[in-house]
């Protein structure tokens, strides 16, 4: 007999793995390379808080990153770490997006935010590497130790595409065979238009404090102007005026742009992320569903292609008597 306490075999419990740690640490300078319409990011590549590497990259080179790692091998199932959108870099398209916050009437440019795009980057790639799956993927690693980029390929969608596309999304409000996934994808039918209209509120709210903030600098500029020669007492009274009104306005100015900014830094950071990882789990939640009807299709088509019990029992009959 087994003593008390003993096992029935000799086999011992798998042991718990141990926590994933990224191989890599990557940062990105807020120095950029911009050529005309392309723009290099400079990264600094760190292995066991030694510089192993600096190399440079365009944003093309993020997207075909970004295509490799969500087409490869152990991906399904996964949910993705976004890539960051790109920003306007082109005159004409920054005139578009400028006048998108500033009005259509708006003459003003706004200036190029690299800054941004560098700190979304390396949280992109902070993402990538500290995942227990894909922080093991070759082709992150060949993109932040080879000194040239990864030759890249455009990816073209065409008709066949849009159309795979168009009857998945009509398998979208098939009921899911698990309770948990079916939970899964209520939570985020309610949760992505609600971020969909948070990101849109706090845009509105940051591009009114860039609006106020360009109209005081309009202001500004016009008392500037309209000092007058200090001759006369009541003209210096009014210029002493003027300052004081001057140095109030360019206070007031650098408060909505600071508000403007923090809250397109912080909050905008973080919605803007958090809408792009609640777009990748839809997709993934959509493969699986579509997953699931074809299965479920290709089971029903089994059903129907097996023989009926008693037909099978007839035609068994008639052989014997023969």
């Amino acid at each position: 007999m087994l003593e008390e306490g003993s096992g029935s075999s000799g086999a011992s419990s798998p042991e718990p793995e141990e926590p994933f740690t990224p191989k890599f640490k990557v940062s990105l300078s807020d120095h950029v390379n911009k050529d005309g319409e392309s723009v290099k990011f400079t990264l600094q590549v760190s292995q066991n808080g030694r510089t192993v590497g600096m190399v440079e990259r365009e944003f093309e080179d993020f997207e075909y990153l970004d295509h490799c790692v969500s087409t490869g091998p152990g991906v399904l199932g996964l949910i993705v770490p976004p890539v960051p959108l790109r920003s306007a870099t082109d005159p004409y398209n920054a005139e578009i997006q400028s006048r998108k916050v500033m009005g259509k009437e708006s003459k003003t440019l706004i200036p190029d935010e690299f800054n941004k795009d560098c700190r979304q980057l390396q949280k992109y790639l902070e993402l990538l590497l500290s995942h227990p799956v894909l922080g093991k993927n070759q082709r992150l690693h060949d993109f932040l130790t080879e000194k040239e980029p990864p030759p890249r390929t455009k990816v073209k969608r065409g008709l066949m595409g849009r159309l795979s596309d168009t009857l998945e999304a009509r398998k979208q409000r098939w009921p899911d065979s698990e309770e948990f996934f079916q939970q899964e994808r209520d939570w985020v039918a309610r949760y992505q238009p609600a971020l969909t209209n948070a990101a849109s509120a706090l845009a509105s709210v940051t591009a009114a404090h860039l609006r106020v903030g360009h109209q005081l600098e309009g202001m500004v500029t016009a008392l500037k102007l309209s000092s007058c020669p200090n001759q006369h007492l009541h003209q210096k009274q009014f210029n002493n005026m003027n300052t004081i009104f001057l140095e109030c306005l360019d206070g007031v100015k650098g408060v909505e742009d600071e508000e403007g900014c923090e809250g397109e830094r912080v909050l905008g950071s973080v919605l803007g992320l958090w809408q792009r990882y609640v777009t990748g789990e839809a997709a993934m939640l959509l493969h699986r569903t579509c997953l699931m009807v074809d299965y479920q299709a290709c089971n029903r088509a089994l059903d129907k292609a097996k023989p009926n019990r008693k037909e099978a029992v007839s035609v068994f009959d008639s052989d014997c008597l023969l």
